[in-house]
């Protein structure tokens, strides 16, 4: 990411990783553009954030939807100078013969289709020399017992991210895509889902998001990478 304070763009930002982030950069001196399906964080992170961003009600799993969003954020901040594919779902624990079909449907859809709209609706507008940030986990490169259809989709997205970064390459050389990794346990609500005994021994969003920020504006690779940056 470039130090020109260039807008940046998250998805996901009504709780957890994603709102922590929106959170970080408006007060380091972005522009933030965040989308999410809660309405009413949306009007909380507006009023708490102010003037010079926008947060919008946006599926992520509707790609048209997505596409519409993005020329709205360039027409109103500009080219975005990183955008962080951040919004995810997670299974209940469980083997993944009792997972029902329409909940291994819905974790694909925002976990990998999701990412899909993105990296679509945005790598075209992203600023020369800024990035496209895809959110994976340990669990996309490790996997995780009863948790099977959340790894399944963050493998996906560690190989959609390294096709990606290779099309990127050849066809906007200015710009990187990058898989990354928040590094750990943080406590969110998706963590809970799934260590209900200790997520609360983690860190909070906030905490994390300070050095996570960091290692977005200062430490992505400069070149196209296979290696996923862990962000923390």
């Amino acid at each position: 990411m470039t130090d020109d304070r260039l807008p940046v763009v998250v998805s996901g930002v009504t709780k957890g990783l994603g709102r922590a982030l929106a959170r970080r950069f408006a007060g380091l001196g972005y522009p933030v553009a965040g989308c999410g399906r809660d309405t009413a964080a949306l009007h909380a992170l507006r009023a708490e954030l102010g003037g010079g961003h926008r947060f919008d009600r946006v599926d992520v799993t509707d790609a048209a939807r997505v596409e519409d969003w993005a020329r709205q954020v360039q027409e109103d901040l500009g080219a975005p100078g990183l955008v962080v594919a951040n919004a995810g779902a997670i299974n209940a624990p469980a083997p993944l013969w009792e997972v029902p079909p329409e909940e291994f449907d819905a974790v694909m859809r925002v976990n990998v289709g999701g990412v899909y709209a993105m990296a679509r609706a945005f790598v075209p507008r992203i600023a020369e020399g800024g990035a496209l940030v895809t959110v994976s986990s340990g669990w996309g490169r490790n996997p995780r017992a009863m948790l099977a259809t959340y790894t399944a989709s963050k493998f996906a997205v560690e190989g959609l991210t390294r096709a990606l970064a290779e099309e990127a390459a050849r066809l906007r050389p200015g710009v990187r895509v990058v898989a990354a990794d928040p590094g750990g346990g943080i406590d969110t609500d998706m963590l809970a889902t799934c260590l209900p005994d200790e997520h609360h021994t983690y860190p909070t969003p906030d905490e994390w998001a300070r050095t996570a920020a960091d290692a977005l504006i200062h430490r992505l690779p400069a070149e196209r990478s296979e290696d996923t940056l862990i962000l923390s």
